[in-house]
């Protein structure tokens, strides 16, 4: 698979070095992602944009394409690069290509539409793989999940499984009286019982399982 990276400018003049550490993150990661997930595309892009806002985002457009923006101003700071700015971009690829492998984007076929369950789960595979190859201090800090934060909302959530995301993405992103990021938080939940109840089982090996098995397997009852 050959992997595309278009770093694509503001109107300001960016340095060199900031553009090549960037590129040079992205390549090392995201080939070692392509040699352990099963990807069907022949090419794969990153496009990679600057922007004003704090830190990092990033967007899994299709199978084949993420859509990346950065503060390149905080990138490297006295000469020193952030680190964690940094691991934060690592833990983007890892967690932008599960998704792209898993099929699950931005834009599905024939215009199918998010179910919430399956965004869930789908986020909580994709942080787990994350973690599973990049393990980082600063990762294990902020991907993380409190029962005593999302245990109340378990039995809540399970009135609206199999809703489609955009009837209330508050259950995904927060919001509402809700947490932030309540449905990355379950779906980390979800993984790990998956995991603790089947060790043999992973983010990789789970990549291709059906929301409704991987449900199955975790046995949490909402």
């Amino acid at each position: 698979m050959k992997i595309n990276i278009d770093l694509i400018p503001n109107n300001k003049s960016l340095p060199k070095e900031d553009l090549e550490l960037v590129r040079k993150v992205i390549l090392k990661h995201a080939k070692k992602v392509e040699s352990m997930l099963p990807f069907k595309v022949q090419n794969f892009t990153f496009t990679v944009y600057a922007w004003d806002k704090d830190g990092i985002g990033a967007f899994t457009k299709a199978e084949d394409w993420v859509h990346i923006n950065i503060n390149y101003g905080q990138l490297i700071i006295k000469g020193v690069p952030n680190e964690k700015l940094i691991d934060k971009l690592i833990y983007i690829i890892y967690h932008e290509m599960h998704h792209a492998c898993r099929g699950y984007v931005g834009f599905l076929p024939k215009n199918e539409q998010h179910i919430l369950i399956s965004s869930i789960i789908s986020e909580g595979l994709a942080d787990h793989f994350a973690i599973e190859q990049y393990p980082s201090k600063n990762i294990l800090e902020t991907i993380g999940y409190d029962m005593a934060e999302i245990s109340s909302w378990i039995k809540k959530l399970g009135k609206v499984l199999w809703n489609k995301e955009s009837d209330d993405d508050s259950w995904l992103f927060g919001g509402k009286e809700k947490p932030k990021l309540l449905g990355y938080k379950i779906g980390r939940y979800i993984i790990q019982e998956v995991k603790e109840k089947q060790p043999k089982l992973n983010s990789i090996n789970l990549i291709s399982t059906s929301s409704e098995k991987i449900l199955k397997l975790s046995g949490i009852n909402f």
